[in-house]
């Protein structure tokens, strides 16, 4: 039985968690400093996060913010915890906690934490100092398998620790190279959206793991590099159901090859501010 988590990309996503960034992250002098691509207006993100909320509550979507009281004076503001997916990796019986590879990003992991014990969800592990690991580049291929992106932000110390918490449950892990730079995880350029059907960005794809995918029994279909895709983040969906996603507003030409795959398109969300912040959905 599944009690607090998931062992799925594609099955029917019963509720998320977000945070919506407070009026720290407004309007920064050097917003590249934190890892940011360009100043965010918080009145802006604030809307676009209230039509994220919105969006996935009328999809039956329960939606779990992330509390971001201070939990100690040297934390400062977290820049990033908006992009929830970096923090955390979730399984059917509970969640293992990150260990950022970037230091501004560090105590993220702190309050995500805070947030699950609130709501009576377990912590099964946390990454120790010896591994490098950030929630977006582990991904489920099936109930008993999961994916590691290894090389960019994770590290093979940080794999072998979900590999071992992992099999205790018996599920299986496997190492892809996660080595590209166009973006920053396994994610950014890997989306599975059914049993049998991976999206990949056709240019920055390693080819290895196409491989992998075909051998595992998916169908590969490559999405151009095109200019939704790389700076809109076009390929940032989620998953609500089988080939039913939600994606990024203002992106025709992705919406139509996702359509011609069969795939659903059931919201498309207005997300420029954060995509100023170098992340999507």
């Amino acid at each position: 039985m599944i009690q607090f988590g998931q062992n799925s990309e594609y099955k029917k996503l019963k509720s998320v968690v977000l945070y919506k960034p407070g009026i720290g992250i407004h309007n920064l002098s050097d917003p590249k400093a934190v890892q940011q691509n360009a100043s965010i207006d918080h009145a802006l993100i604030s809307k676009e996060f209230d039509e994220m909320e919105a969006a996935y509550k009328k999809l039956g979507v329960e939606v779990l913010y992330i509390d971001d009281v201070a939990l100690n004076a040297e934390y400062g503001f977290q820049h990033n915890m908006m992009y929830c997916r970096d923090i955390f990796f979730m399984t059917p019986q509970g969640a293992i906690m990150a260990n950022m590879a970037n230091s501004s990003r560090k105590f993220e992991t702190h309050y995500a934490q805070q947030t699950f014990e609130n709501a009576g969800i377990p912590v099964i592990h946390t990454i120790d100092s010896q591994g490098s690991f950030e929630g977006a580049d582990a991904l489920w291929i099936s109930p008993s398998q999961v994916v590691v992106g290894v090389g960019h932000r994770t590290n093979i110390a940080a794999f072998r620790q979900i590999q071992e918490v992992l099999k205790k449950t018996g599920v299986e892990c496997f190492t892809l190279p996660s080595t590209q730079t166009t973006t920053q995880h396994l994610l950014g350029s890997l989306q599975i959206v059914d049993s049998d059907m991976a999206l990949v960005r056709e240019n920055i794809i390693n080819s290895d793991i196409i491989k992998f995918l075909k051998q595992k029994g998916f169908k590969v279909h490559r999405i151009p590099e095109n200019h939704e895709v790389s700076k809109m983040q076009a390929m940032n969906t989620v998953t609500i159901e089988p080939r039913k996603i939600i994606m990024t507003a203002h992106c025709p030409e992705t919406k139509k090859i996702y359509e011609s795959l069969g795939l659903t398109v059931l919201a498309e969300l207005n997300i420029p501010q954060l995509i100023n912040g170098a992340g999507g959905l």
